[in-house]
């Protein structure tokens, strides 16, 4: 049994101000209610062993890939979200001293500093480097990753990896376990894919893959599940591919991915690969920018440029050249595209992504945000038909495209005022949204027509429908919060009322 300390929930508060709580959703509202109430929370969670804080299921889409399949993404209930960071921060400084040199795991190196779990360098310039070394060094080279990595990770084998990196840690472990197979309705695996805290989680697990490979006598480097494998002779390739295969198997109950499986030459390689003039600009376009994703583990690109660009919308449009070259999306570059016209409101990129909505679905919320910083009266007009012949498309029947349009459309009073677009958002399966577009526009009738449906909509839809009430007159809103207060078991509701008593 352990607690939660002080120090990691500070961590977690400053991590999630910082960051977003899960890559692939809006931040949730209820932050700012557990900001306010913060002495009252950190008291509640320090003073409660881990495996005795009750957990809610997660948010749970599917997110489209560029190749056309998906994958299951979450958002974990705000306060799952405090604990699991902090449970990261517990464990990251072990961790990172277990992990194999920088050479090796050169992706998301950890480094602990004002709320961020990871050094400023993702690695991933040093990890086209290593490769490109080692295959001056070698005549083959074995390609290959895990299929569904996060969510096939076995969560027994997660916590001997704690465990393994300190002793100290054992108890903490099994919490950590047990806190997961909560969140995933006692499955034993899989870790939930958006927070920034399954990468550490995820790097715990691969210390033991690496040490596995490193063993065979091979040199390899590796980027989050991407291995590249090194050897002189195929058929010796062949052999450590066969007892991979079946370690991960046996051991982790993971496999490898066939498609992305090969061995080549290393000279192919460096010419069909490395050197491909496609990846060559596209590492070019990276080395003018920070390399850095908290999140999802993906290779993708935060807002900071390293160097100086003379003609920063001329640099946009190779970007989107570079886009439209390859057959699938590449998230890197969608993400370095849209987070650099977002950061500088460059608006010429909408045009681009509006004519080609649904090649850009896969970063849907980098691009909901990009609109969101573009957000005024003039782009409304402009625009207001792109939307709505997205609403009418097919590419809105995608859940979590149509929850981010939703969001967006409930914080744009402008928009809400267009009939359809009212429609879209009344039909909506997510209260929260409803709620948003109520207190977006005012409509007090929305939220009297939801109070006595408080208790039928699920956590996050009572929730969003006591937000919602800070709309209504004073006392019409103090005496039902009052009410609906002496009612609830629930401490996140009892802190999201004591927030609104004082604030509105």
């Amino acid at each position: 049994m352990s607690k939660l300390t002080e120090d990691s929930l500070e961590f977690a508060k400053k991590h999630i101000e910082n960051y977003y709580d899960s890559d692939f959703y809006p931040k949730a509202f209820e932050y700012e209610a557990i900001w306010y109430n913060w002495d009252k929370v950190k008291a509640h969670l320090t003073g409660t062993n881990i495996h005795k804080l009750r957990t809610k299921h997660p948010l749970t889409m599917a997110s489209k890939k560029p190749s056309g399949s998906y994958r299951i993404v979450h958002q974990l209930e705000p306060i799952d979200t405090v604990i699991y960071t902090a449970l990261a921060y517990l464990i990251t400084n072990q961790i990172e001293q277990n992990r194999a040199d920088k050479n090796i795991a050169c992706s998301y190196r950890f480094a602990l500093d004002d709320g961020g779990f990871f050094d400023k360098n993702s690695g991933f310039k040093n990890f086209t480097d290593v490769v490109e070394n080692l295959s001056d060094d070698y005549e083959y080279i074995l390609i290959t990753d895990i299929t569904d990595f996060y969510n096939q990770i076995y969560l027994h084998r997660l916590h001997n990896a704690i465990e393994r990196a300190d002793p100290v840690l054992s108890n903490l472990a099994g919490d950590i376990e047990q806190f997961i197979m909560s969140i995933n309705d006692k499955a034993s695996q899989g870790i939930p894919v958006g927070p920034a805290a399954s990468i550490i989680m995820s790097e715990a697990t691969l210390i033991d893959i690496d040490e596995f490979i490193s063993g065979k006598g091979v040199e390899h480097a590796r980027y989050v599940d991407d291995f590249r494998i090194y050897a002189n002779s195929k058929r010796e390739l062949e052999t450590i591919l066969e007892s991979l295969t079946l370690y991960l198997h046996e051991t982790h109950r993971l496999t490898l991915a066939s498609e992305k499986t090969k061995i080549l030459s290393t000279q192919e390689y460096v010419e069909s690969v490395l050197h491909n003039q496609y990846e060559m600009e596209k590492v070019e376009i990276f080395e003018t920018l920070e390399i850095l994703n908290p999140y999802s583990g993906e290779i993708e690109v935060e807002e900071v440029l390293v160097t100086e660009i003379p003609d920063l919308e001329k640099h946009l449009e190779h970007i989107t050249e570079q886009i439209f070259k390859r057959n699938n999306l590449d998230l890197g570059l969608a993400r370095a595209l849209i987070r650099k016209a977002k950061k500088n409101k460059i608006d010429s990129v909408a045009k681009t992504i509006f004519e080609n909505f649904e090649l850009f679905i896969p970063v849907i919320n980098d691009v909901i945000l990009y609109f969101k910083a573009l957000q005024s009266e003039a782009f409304n007009t402009e625009n207001l038909q792109h939307f709505i012949s997205i609403i009418e498309s097919d590419a809105s029947s995608s859940k979590l495209v149509k929850y981010w349009l939703e969001w967006y459309f409930a914080t744009n009073v402008g928009l809400l005022k267009n009939r359809k677009i009212k429609k879209f958002i009344n039909e909506s399966e997510f209260v929260e949204n409803q709620a948003l577009a109520a207190i977006t526009s005012k409509n007090v009738s929305w939220v009297r027509d939801n109070k006595n449906k408080v208790f039928y909509v699920g956590e996050k839809g009572k929730r969003a429908i006591l937000y919602s009430s800070q709309i209504l007159p004073k006392d019409e809103r103090v005496n039902w919060l009052r009410n609906i207060d002496k009612s609830t078991p629930e401490e996140l509701d009892k802190w999201l009322i004591r927030w609104l008593l004082d604030s509105y």
